[in-house]
């Protein structure tokens, strides 16, 4: 016999219109149509949702199952603020539900260290950082002396989720809130650009991109924030973005990841026959990104022609591919996947200075695991894992 859920349906209406939740989203994620939920929102209709329904609407609406019974004057659901689209879509009818959940769930990360932070008497790292002009390298410059990136840090990274875990805890020092978003397709958006003030303007960053291009988002949001600028981008790396602000931050992050002098003295180490895939593969590895912005980076500094460019991009993108299906077919034939290590990619998507807010409040019993493990969606057994990551740093 199902059990129905005596829910607040006018409470169950404001949280999807505050959060601009489309039905066509419900439909596709919970599985309800749009009928069904009508119904559940009218004050006069007598239809509510069994209790597995509504625990399944709160997940979709990334809210506690509890504040379906509260009354919607007492719920805190943040403003969306506007946002400039400054992505290249190949499809016209975008439905934005995924992507409005995504930026209000960075907005609550970043209350919940605000407010962690400020319960303990800890201080906030403030954002003053500021440059003018229209020089991708001056830019460049800047951003690496403000945030501390010398060539021996870059250097001393061995891979390139090291690079990133330095670059993202850099500039968050700088008073910069830097966390992943999940539930969008790398190609629809890469990354957002949140300034509301000077108070901890806000990075995000896709969970399912790759390490590389993880940092270059970083650079590239960033120069969006110190512009003042709240954006969603989806065009990085080795594209050619029609909008012009897109190619100027696209421009600014690869001379920050890739410095021209630096550039240059590692290119005539390698280099001994020309320019080859050896030499790109040498080069991405040693700088700790992707093989895409050291291309990008020869073009921009003559190195190599735009048809050169095409020609090793479009090698680039037949490699990236092959590699994908071989570890398809290898998935299938073996019946293996690879093993997920749960605390390491919680690290990994968890604005750092969360990391150690959490680290150091389980350490003075301010969080205790099972806090932990509500706020970053992990099972408790993960937990000690997660801590332990933490401490590494």
């Amino acid at each position: 016999m199902a059990i129905y859920a005596k829910i607040n349906k006018d409470t169950l209406l404001f949280i999807r219109l505050q959060k601009q939740i489309s039905f066509n989203y419900i439909e596709r994620i919970a599985k309800f149509d749009e009928e069904k939920m009508s119904c559940w929102e009218d004050l006069t209709s007598k239809k509510f949702p069994t209790i597995n329904q509504a625990k399944t609407l709160a997940r979709c609406y990334h809210v506690p199952f509890a504040g379906f019974y509260m009354n919607s004057s007492d719920i805190n659901i943040k403003r969306l603020p506007v946002m400039r689209n400054l992505r290249t879509l190949q499809w016209a009818d975008v439905d934005n539900t995924a992507l409005n959940l995504a930026i209000l769930d960075l907005m609550d990360y970043r209350e919940l260290l605000v407010v962690s932070k400020k319960e303990r008497g800890e201080e906030i790292p403030s954002f003053d950082l500021s440059f003018y002009g229209n020089n991708p390298i001056a830019w460049a410059r800047y951003i690496r002396k403000k945030i501390g990136l010398s060539k021996e840090d870059q250097f001393k990274c061995k891979s390139a989720r090291k690079l990133y875990l330095l670059i993202r805890e850099r500039v968050e020092n700088c008073g910069i809130f830097i966390h992943c978003f999940t539930g969008l397709p790398v190609e629809e958006v890469r990354g957002i650009a949140v300034y509301d003030n000077d108070d901890m303007p806000i990075i995000g960053i896709n969970e399912n991109d790759r390490y590389p291009a993880k940092s270059f988002s970083i650079i590239h949001e960033l120069v969006h924030i110190i512009k003042r600028s709240t954006a969603i981008c989806n065009e990085m790396n080795n594209s050619f973005s029609a909008e012009r602000e897109e190619q100027f931050c696209n421009a600014v992050a690869g001379a920050v990841l890739v410095p021209k002098d630096f550039f240059q003295d590692q290119l005539e180490r390698v280099e001994k026959n020309g320019i080859d895939m050896l030499v790109i593969e040498t080069l991405a590895k040693r700088f700790s990104v992707s093989k895409e912005v050291i291309i990008r980076r020869m073009l921009d500094y003559e190195k190599i022609s735009r048809d050169d460019y095409n020609v090793y991009a479009d090698e680039i993108h037949r490699q990236f591919e092959i590699e994908k299906n071989n570890a398809k077919l290898d998935r299938k034939a073996t019946g293996k996947s690879i093993p997920r290590n749960i605390p390491r990619e919680t690290v990994d998507r968890t604005s750092t200075l969360l990391c150690k807010t959490f680290l150091q409040g389980y350490q003075t019993g301010a969080f205790d695991k099972q806090d932990i493990s509500r706020y970053l969606g992990i099972n408790q057994k993960h937990i000690s894992g997660f801590l332990r990551e933490v401490t590494k740093w």
